[in-house]
């Protein structure tokens, strides 16, 4: 356990990072984000044909976002080992985190891939998909991907609170 002591600043930093209190904090910026977005969206939904660029932009940059947090968190475990974080700071606590954040982390991945699968759906040329009645259904699908998206990360951050360590792993949370 004295290695614990001397680990690099570089490890340090990653560990507040990849921590239960780090993506506690991340998920509560980009819900924050994410209820912006939504509180911008849902009234441009009722006049598509003003909002349209905004709304497409809405969606596929949070859609983009939510890909890359959605990977970052569902690789958690992956990533404690590439930076050689495991298995020095591996316990059951850490692995309980490792296995909320992939369930999770696979979830926003495939919302945030969802949003970005409406969009792509506006953007192809009406000849081939034809959606010039049907963009204010198809944002407010992403709309709704979004929306889902925020619950689970509340519900994340609420499970990753109510988690108990030990006080050994607690340090490192």
């Amino acid at each position: 356990m004295a290695a614990r002591k001397n680990f690099s600043l570089v490890s340090q930093v990653l560990l507040a990072l990849t921590s239960r209190s780090g993506i506690i904090v991340f998920n509560l910026f980009l819900t924050a984000v994410s209820a912006l977005s939504l509180w911008v969206m849902i009234p441009m939904i009722y006049d598509t044909a003003s909002h349209g660029l905004e709304l497409e932009n809405i969606s596929e940059y949070l859609g983009v976002i939510l890909i890359g947090y959605g990977v970052a968190v569902e690789e958690r475990q992956t990533f404690m080992s590439i930076f050689k974080l495991y298995p020095e700071f591996q316990s059951p606590f850490q692995t309980t985190v490792d296995h909320l954040c992939h369930e999770y982390g696979l979830c926003y991945l495939l919302l945030g891939l969802f949003m970005e699968a409406c969009v792509a759906c506006i953007k192809i040329p009406d000849a081939i998909i034809d959606t010039q009645n049907i963009e204010d259904v198809i944002f407010s699908i992403s709309a709704l991907l979004l929306l889902g998206c925020t619950l689970l990360m509340v519900n994340q951050s609420w499970k990753l609170v109510q988690l108990k360590a030990g006080a050994a792993d607690e340090q490192h949370t």
